[in-house]
């Protein structure tokens, strides 16, 4: 699912919520969206999406499906499908993912590294050869 403004906004949107005036460090790991408006220092992992907020900071290396960046991220970032960067997003460390998107104004102060798509041969059609004789 691919996430917008207002989803960044409606909080029912997520599993794990992090509020503006929320510090925390230590490690989250989890199976559901996550969405950090405070500031959280540590590791973050999920198996489904992360939203770092437009006031988020996030001191921290990250693992998810999909990132999508308005706020700060001052650590590597691992997405098993694509990584955004919002015009107010900031990521200082080295990405990894299938898909990079930056947005006028957002900022990469890092490397990319592309995963290659996983290809799988088309399926052949079947044909049926009728022979005359």
């Amino acid at each position: 699912m691919v996430k917008d403004r207002k989803d960044f906004a409606d909080s029912n949107q997520f599993d794990t919520l992090v509020g503006k005036d929320v510090i925390v460090k230590g490690a989250l790991k989890s199976d559901g969206d996550i969405q950090v408006n405070g500031h959280w220092e540590g590791s973050v992992e999920t198996t489904k999406d992360l939203v770092i907020a437009e006031h988020g900071k996030i001191k921290a290396d990250v693992k998810a499906e999909n990132v999508y960046v308005a706020g700060e991220i001052d650590g590597n970032i691992y997405a098993q499908e694509k990584i955004e960067i919002l015009e107010t997003g900031r990521v200082d460390g080295d990405v990894t993912s299938q898909a990079l998107s930056i947005e006028p104004g957002g900022i990469l102060k890092g490397s990319s590294n592309m995963k290659e798509t996983e290809e799988t041969e088309p399926a052949k059609p079947a044909y049926e050869v009728e022979e005359n004789d």
